[in-house]
C-alpha cells in the first residue's frame, strides 16, 4: 500500500516540493569505477566531505542509459559545498532490472536516488510513499529511502519555475506554446498552469498527449497559426528533436535542423523566449535560428540545476548556496 505524503517542506522529512515529471535531456559526466547492484553499473565522485569514509551516505542517479548524466557533478558539488558527507554516482538500471535495484537499495541503505527515462513512472509500484506532486503528475525523478520506507517525489515542474525566474521571465505572465506532449511537457504545462500563466501544447502524436484541464491543444501543422493567434511569448521545446544522438526520420537535414520548419519562429512577439529543455548539445539549431532572429534563448541546464537542487534538498534536508547554483549553471 503506498501513502501519502502531506506538506510543503523539502528535506528527507517526507515533504513535498515542486510538481511536474518528465525532461528531454543529455549531457557528459566525469567518470568512476563503482558497480551496482542488481545488473546496474555505475560511475559517479567523491563523496561532499572530501573523502569516503564509514559515515558516507550513498545517493544516486538511476536511468537507462546514465553514463553521460550530469547529476553526480552536480549532487557532488552541492554536498562538496556544504561539506556534507554524501557520494553520488549513476547506476544504469534499466526496468528489468529495477526490481533488483530496490532490494539493494534497501540493502544498502542508500540515503537516497533521482530517476531519469525510462523508470519515472515505472517506479511508482515500488514505492511505499508518493508525494502529491509526484502523484498528480504520475512520475517520480526524486527517491528517499528513511526509516525503511521509499518516499517519491516530483521537483521537475518546480524547478523549471526557478529557471525561468532565474531569465527573469514572470510565469504567471507567461503566454507559452509548448512543443510536445510526453512527461517533460506536462510537467511544463503543469508547472505554469499552476502559476496562471496560459498554456497552449503542440502534438505530433495526439496519443501522447493526455488531457490537461486549463490548457489548449492544437496539432503540430498549427503552430505557426496558434503563435499568431495567441500571440505566445515563450517557446518551449520538449519534445528530442535536435537532441544528441537523435535523428527523427525525415526531419533531420544536412544542417542539424530537426525541424522539418522553423518558419513559426517569425511570429513570436518580440522579446519571447525561446527555451529548449535538451542540454546536449547546448545549443540546438532552434536555439541557433532563434538566437539569429533575435530572441532570448535557453538551454536545459538552468532547468536540470534547479531541480537538482530541489531534489538535494529532499536527500539532505540541506538548501544548496545559490551562488553554487549559478555557478554549475554557467560552467557545465
Amino acid at each position: 500500500m503506498r501513502g501519502g505524503i502531506t506538506g510543503s517542506s523539502s528535506g528527507s522529512s517526507g515533504g513535498s516540493s515542486g510538481s511536474g515529471s518528465g525532461g528531454s535531456s543529455s549531457g557528459s559526466s566525469g567518470s568512476g569505477g563503482s558497480s551496482g547492484s542488481g545488473g546496474s553499473s555505475g560511475s559517479g565522485g567523491s563523496s561532499g566531505s572530501g573523502s569516503i569514509t564509514g559515515a558516507t551516505k550513498l545517493l544516486a542517479v538511476i536511468g537507462h542509459p546514465v553514463n553521460h548524466s550530469l547529476s553526480p557533478q552536480i549532487h557532488n558539488r552541492f554536498a562538496d559545498s556544504l561539506n556534507l558527507p554524501y557520494a553520488y554516482l549513476a547506476f544504469d538500471v534499466t526496468p528489468e532490472t529495477l526490481s533488483d535495484f530496490m532490494a539493494a537499495a534497501r540493502t544498502l541503505n542508500m540515503a537516497g536516488f533521482n530517476v531519469t527515462m525510462p523508470l519515472k513512472s515505472l517506479i511508482l509500484p515500488h514505492l511505499d510513499e508518493i508525494a502529491p506532486s509526484a502523484d498528480l503528475y504520475g512520475a517520480v525523478n526524486t527517491v528517499v529511502y528513511q526509516n525503511g520506507k521509499f518516499s517519491g517525489h516530483n521537483t521537475d515542474g518546480q524547478g523549471f519555475l526557478l529557471s525561468l525566474a532565474s531569465a527573469g521571465l514572470e510565469a504567471a505572465k507567461t503566454n507559452a506554446l509548448i512543443l510536445g506532449a510526453g512527461g517533460a511537457a506536462r510537467a511544463v504545462a503543469m508547472a505554469l498552469l499552476q502559476q496562471g500563466a496560459q498554456v497552449r501544447l503542440a502534438c505530433r502524436r495526439w496519443a501522447t498527449a493526455p488531457p490537461l484541464e486549463g490548457a489548449v491543444y492544437c496539432p503540430w501543422s498549427e503552430i505557426g497559426n496558434t503563435i499568431k493567434t495567441a500571440g505566445c511569448n515563450l517557446l518551449i521545446n520538449a519534445t528530442p528533436l535536435g537532441m544528441e544522438g537523435t535523428s527523427p526520420s525525415g526531419t533531420q537535414n544536412e544542417s542539424g535542423n530537426d525541424f522539418s520548419d522553423l518558419s513559426f519562429l517569425d511570429i513570436l512577439q518580440p522579446g519571447a523566449l525561446v527555451y529548449d529543455l535538451i542540454y546536449a548539445p547546448r545549443e540546438t539549431f532552434l536555439l541557433r535560428q532563434a538566437k539569429a532572429k533575435g530572441f532570448a534563448v535557453m538551454n536545459g541546464l538552468a532547468h536540470l540545476v534547479c531541480q537538482a537542487a530541489l531534489s538535494f534538498e529532499h536527500f539532505t534536508g540541506k538548501t544548496p548556496d545559490p551562488n553554487i547554483i549559478e555557478e554549475l549553471i554557467a560552467s557545465l
